[in-house]
């Protein structure tokens, strides 16, 4: 299966709108992913965090959408700094 290439910005709000029609996310507004490491057959992103936050079981009913959203799309390369990469302050 080949993986839509968004960038952070459009990735963050289609999962947003994803997710606010499973039951326990209608108050979400903001969601929060995080670059990975791409693994053979994987994705290059996970989702981090969702504001407000939701318990554990009602992030766990939504695991199939976030799976699919993860077989769907992919994080664009431009918006990847993995914690490596990043420059440190001196």
């Amino acid at each position: 299966m080949t993986r839509e290439t968004r960038s952070s910005t459009e990735l963050q709000s289609i999962i947003l709108q994803s997710l606010k029609v499973c039951p326990g996310f209608e108050g979400i507004h903001e969601v929060m992913i995080q670059p990975r490491e791409h693994c053979e057959g994987g994705t290059n992103w996970t989702l981090a965090a969702v504001r407000p936050r939701v318990e554990g079981k009602v992030l766990r009913g939504a695991r199939d959408t976030i799976n699919f959203l993860q077989r769907s799309y992919e994080l664009d390369q431009a918006d990847i700094v993995l914690p490596r990469q990043m420059k440190r302050r001196a």
